[in-house]
């Protein structure tokens, strides 16, 4: 990369980082192009990719970028559920969310297709009330490929169920719900700092469903930076006996304290993708601190494990408000990859290959048939508007 004005690439780099990791320009890139894909192999027969309208092979994405880890659709419930338990009740009524009104969003996303977007993941599921028809109805008119999940997300958001029901019937539920709704994946599940006794029990019954399924699953980390959740989400996955190519540990960019991205590094080892899930955002600080992270991993030679996207859910960051919206990744975040001496080869990696291998799978024989016992939604309530609470 030529330099930029009289600053050479190296103090390029550490003014954009902030000084952080500043070092980390030159051996990556050698170490990138000598790396060899450990996850490269072609798909098998019958691999997919579940989009909520239909299974395509992963040939039939396209090469645009692949986001796996945004939000089309949440309930008003979700918003009070994430209200501090202590917060008194607002005076006034609160302003519904862009995310609650679908032709809004079917609007967003047909902006961010003409960026070069071809495939989104949703990454709600029933404890945020998504609602599934809301994103069939977007899928069928953004020209944007939609992959629906499902789980649940965070102890304040449970449904009653969770406390009740054994570990079976949870798994039965969930397998049962993933056929109904055409989930393409298990996400975001989420634990809190400290994770508690419902949050463990969680983790264990989606890597039950994981292994039933074969479904991808990516997680939710605290965002003021957990290592330790980070760690611990994957301890309790890989003993359940997922297999991490499965696994996408997320918001891993907002442990922005490790300047030499140890943990990342030491998740990749274990064969698992790393969730640069917070970067792009407009309102947000810190995308600086999360260039140097990926050249940290790059230079360790993880490239084949890195994914990333926005956890897009801020209603003045939409195009409509003059924000970059669900385009942020690819039109806010990478020119400062770009910036930083990232190859384009490297960055069509991140964003098109890695999701696109993260996110394929094989049905298991019989993995979607019919279980047990009854659906995580209850009775009447296909559109998993509200949840069970």
């Amino acid at each position: 990369m030529k330099p930029v004005g009289e600053l050479s690439r190296r103090k390029a780099l550490a003014l954009l980082t902030g000084a952080v990791g500043a070092g980390a320009t030159g051996a990556w890139s050698t170490l990138c192009a000598a790396a060899q894909s450990r996850n490269g192999a072609r798909p098998q027969a019958g691999a997919i990719i579940r989009t909520i309208l239909k299974d395509l092979p992963p040939s039939a994405i396209g090469n645009g970028h692949i986001l796996f880890h945004e939000h089309l659709s949440f309930g008003a419930i979700f918003y009070e559920k994430m209200r501090p338990a202590n917060a008194p009740q607002p005076a006034t009524p609160r302003t519904p969310s862009v995310l609650e009104n679908p032709e809004m969003v079917l609007d967003e996303l047909r902006a961010t297709g003409k960026d070069g977007v071809s495939l989104i993941v949703d990454g709600g599921h029933a404890d945020m009330g998504t609602n599934y028809d809301h994103l069939k109805m977007i899928a069928e008119k953004a020209g944007v490929h939609v992959v629906a999940s499902g789980g649940y997300y965070l102890q304040t958001t449970y449904p009653p169920e969770v406390s009740t029901q054994s570990e079976e019937q949870l798994v039965d539920g969930l397998v049962r719900d993933a056929a109904r709704y055409r989930w393409g994946a298990f996400g975001e599940i989420g634990s809190s700092p400290e994770m508690t006794r419902d949050e463990r029990k969680v983790f264990s019954v989606m890597a039950k469903a994981q292994i039933r399924t074969a479904l991808p699953m990516f997680t939710h980390t605290s965002h003021n930076g957990c290592k330790a959740c980070a760690m611990e989400q994957l301890d309790i996955l890989e003993k359940a006996g997922c297999n991490p190519k499965s696994i996408c540990i997320g918001h891993l960019s907002d442990i922005t304290d490790d300047l030499q991205a140890e943990t990342h590094k030491a998740i990749a080892k274990r064969g698992a993708f790393l969730g640069f899930d917070t970067v792009g955002h407009r309102l947000a600080q810190g995308d600086a601190k999360k260039v140097a992270l990926i050249l940290k991993v790059l230079e360790a030679g993880y490239e084949d494990h890195i994914l990333a996207s926005s956890d897009f859910a801020s209603d003045p960051e939409f195009k409509a408000a003059g924000g970059a919206g669900y385009s942020s990744v690819s039109t806010v975040f990478l020119p400062k990859l770009r910036y930083a001496g990232v190859k384009e080869s490297t960055i069509t990696k991140i964003m098109v290959e890695n999701p696109k291998r993260f996110l394929t799978f094989v049905p298991p024989k019989n993995a979607f048939s019919a279980s047990r016992h009854s659906s995580t939604y209850p009775p009447g309530r296909g559109r998993a508007s509200r949840p069970s609470v």
